[in-house]
């Protein structure tokens, strides 16, 4: 058996560790590419989501090298169609000649039970595999961040990335959780070593579903972008954020906070989208960029609510739906057009500062 999942941006290292470290055989999908993407669309329902034409993509690539086993979460309710995902890829690839098996769990201790299954470890060894893991996620989340300060403020252009690229280079090798935390220590101090100029910029929040926001891979390494055009990017939407907000049931008390614009759930994480738009308008943000894969059913429902409150607040707001005919350089042209107007947004709120004290 040779397991093989969706490649998922930076997080794909996480998971890969976590196949090592049950002593699968794991074949890791390779990075997105158009090439990807084409493979994918060439054999999916048309009028399916983005994510799962690049899904069919990456599997296609990894059975290519022998991957026979596909791991693939799904989702228990509301209008995300990531629930009926693995059921339309089985389908799609078995019409395609693919035969192979796919270990469906949901978004629970359920993939606890089915790793444990599949890997025959024990239930001590499944606890170590899971806390060695999380730590992983969280190195890779915190560089992240790192990264999303220093971009904008770096002397040298691409200091930054030159570490993240090395920090994930070096990752793939880790077999421990000392080691994890050794090489966490190691790239914090390499980016504190990045000269920068200490500054205030402008500041734009990001929100939208949680594969697109966080797979630089189809969103066309839009962090970077931002940053290399002097904005700081925030992100909350992460793997790390919504295992917590599992946890600790945060979803009903954002149900509470966005029911003037929102009563009732959408599925996804449409209504993170809103609430974590009023979060940035209140923390003083100068703009918000909604990023969707088109025919996502909840970010779709909730994006005119977006615009009703970028219509209140005048913050600037851009939503941009990702596809497979979505081409690069008119991407980048619309968040060049977004920068400008981010900036004045941003000189003209502290014109106002200087002006009234505040």
């Amino acid at each position: 058996m040779k397991i093989t999942f969706p490649y998922w941006g930076n997080y794909t290292i996480a998971f890969e560790l976590l196949a090592k470290k049950l002593n699968l055989k794991v074949v890791p999908p390779e990075k997105t590419t158009p090439k990807t993407i084409e493979k994918g669309v060439k054999i999916a329902p048309e009028m399916y989501c983005f994510p799962l034409k690049v899904n069919l993509g990456n599997f296609l690539e990894a059975i290519e090298k022998g991957a026979d086993t596909i791991l693939m979460p799904t989702a228990l309710g509301g209008s995300c169609r990531l629930r009926y995902y693995a059921f339309v890829e089985d389908k799609v690839l078995k019409e395609n000649g693919k035969n192979v098996n796919f270990v469906i769990f949901d978004q629970s201790l359920d993939i606890f039970s089915k790793l444990k299954k599949l890997s025959g470890a024990s239930f001590f060894k499944m606890v170590e595999a899971t806390i060695f893991t999380l730590k992983v996620l969280d190195f890779i989340e915190k560089i992240e961040r790192k990264a999303q300060y220093l971009r904008p403020r770096e002397i040298e252009k691409g200091d930054t990335d030159k570490i993240l690229i090395s920090a994930f280079k070096r990752l793939r090798e880790v077999e421990k959780f000392s080691e994890v935390l050794k090489l966490e220590k190691e790239i914090l101090k390499e980016l504190d070593q990045v000269r920068i100029e200490r500054k205030k910029v402008p500041r734009v929040g990001i929100v939208g579903e949680i594969y697109t926001v966080s797979d630089h891979a189809i969103n066309f390494e839009i962090e970077r972008k931002l940053g290399n055009l002097g904005i700081e990017v925030h992100r909350e939407m992460s793997l790390l954020y919504h295992l917590k907000k599992k946890i600790f049931f945060k979803d009903f008390f954002i149900q509470r906070k966005i029911k003037p614009y929102l009563g009732s759930t959408v599925g996804g994480h449409g209504r993170d989208a809103i609430y974590e738009m009023l979060k940035y308008v209140k923390e003083g943000f100068d703009g918000v960029i909604q990023l969707l894969p088109a025919m996502c059913m909840p970010e779709t429902t909730v994006r005119p609510i977006l615009e009703k409150i970028h219509q209140e607040t005048k913050i600037p707001f851009l939503s941009l739906s990702l596809d497979e005919q979505v081409a690069e350089a008119g991407i980048d042209t619309r968040i060049e057009a977004f920068v400008d107007v981010v900036k004045n947004y941003y000189q003209n709120k502290q014109k106002h500062e200087n002006i009234f004290g505040n």
